[in-house]
């Protein structure tokens, strides 16, 4: 794969990273948020009120998105709203430019700031917006395209995140529901892992604190570099996992999953767009887990799961030999005088990218050391966060 492309991939390693040292039990739909951005396919975070949905694509959002400025174009424009069955167009789409209907122009929409014009947006209980709203959605989200005043214009939209406490089964709202190739599920965290929760969440409570809720991190990326990863989709090999594509894709039919060919074709891009994750231009079967994300009920993830083990178990492991103990902790060791250099955002982001990388070198090795070596590793990246806090 070409560099330029390796250095995007590095800088969504950053935004992993910093992610799933902030949100509890949430690494599956950081992933998935990013292969979303990766191949411009639309999300969906269903799961009871509290569980961290809205906070999680908020900063997911401005990892992304540079903050905004007076007077000024952010570079990934932002958009956001919570939709009750009350919520208006305008509030989405803008007002009617009623000045240029006076002077004989027509109807069209004042869309500047808004959903029209945003190339990241998150809305927040998607399926209790009215029809006039959802009408649009569909076009929105499948063509990219805004009927104004009944002349469509092209939107720079990227992809969107919704979110909703219940999946939907009327009938009305089922295209809307089949826009979302990927279906994230987000429970309160479990019992083992309440402990890291509170500290995570107070964390960033005290952030609150100190800052207020306007409170923003530096984006790592950006919109150009975001395309050009989607455009290099277009290189991935899928040759070798297309036989056990179909094979899959026929068993999560048959397990009730209406699962449209519109959106299996979507799921097969979504495969081309783990490899690029992984930095890679060729899928491999591990590459199939997108496929779990694809349930209409939640009841059928378990059975989803079933199907891809087989596929998910064949993983491969990068070829080479284990480099010695000896350079492993020495590079600890340099990752804990970084940590003691941390002053910004990047600062953090870079040492959180090194920790994980050795977090998973550590964890493919065989050898009895390699405990000793993640109990390093892990207490250095503890106390480092906990300074942070």
């Amino acid at each position: 794969m070409q560099q330029e492309l390796l250095d995007i991939v590095s800088d969504l390693d950053d935004i992993a990273g910093i992610l799933k040292n902030s949100f509890v039990e949430r690494d599956e739909a950081v992933e998935m948020l990013i292969i979303g951005a990766i191949a411009q396919e639309h999300v969906l975070l269903t799961g009871p009120p509290g569980t961290g949905k809205s906070e999680l694509v908020k900063r997911f959002a401005q990892l992304l998105a540079p903050a905004r400025e007076t007077g000024t174009e952010p570079e990934i424009p932002y958009f956001e709203y919570l939709l009750t069955r009350f919520t208006e167009p305008n509030e989405l789409f803008g007002p009617v430019d009623i000045q240029t209907f006076q002077q004989g122009g027509g109807y069209r929409r004042l869309i500047r700031g808004l959903l029209p014009t945003a190339e990241i947006a998150f809305l927040d209980e998607i399926f209790k917006a009215n029809s006039a709203i959802l009408n649009a959605l569909l076009t929105i989200l499948n063509e990219r395209l805004f009927y104004n005043g009944g002349r469509p214009e092209r939107i720079p939209l990227l992809f969107l995140i919704g979110a909703t406490n219940q999946v939907p089964d009327d009938p009305e709202l089922a295209a809307l529901f089949d826009r979302f190739t990927i279906r994230l599920w987000a429970e309160n965290v479990t019992a083992n892992h309440f402990d890291e929760l509170l500290r995570c969440g107070w964390r960033l409570e005290r952030e609150r604190i100190r800052e207020g809720f306007a409170a923003r991190v530096d984006n790592l990326t950006t919109s150009q570099a975001l395309r050009r990863l989607h455009r290099a989709l277009n290189l991935v090999n899928l040759d070798s996992i297309r036989l056990s594509f179909n094979e899959v894709i026929r068993r999560i039919r048959a397990e009730g999953v209406e699962l449209s060919d519109r959106r299996a074709i979507r799921l097969f891009k979504l495969v081309a767009a783990a490899a690029l994750r992984r930095g890679s231009l060729e899928a491999e079967e591990a590459d199939l887990h997108v496929l779990a994300h694809c349930w209409d009920r939640r009841e059928q993830a378990e059975a989803l799961e079933a199907i891809l083990a087989p596929h998910l178990a064949a993983r491969t492991r990068p070829a080479g030999r284990s480099r010695p103990t000896e350079t492993l902790g020495a590079e600890i060791g340099i990752l804990e005088k970084a940590a003691a250099a941390i002053s910004t955002d990047i600062d953090l982001a870079d040492f959180l990218h090194q920790a994980e990388r050795l977090r998973r070198e550590i964890a493919g090795r065989p050898d009895p050391a390699a405990n000793a070596l993640g109990r390093r590793l892990e207490g250095v990246i503890d106390t480092t966060l906990e300074k942070l806090t």
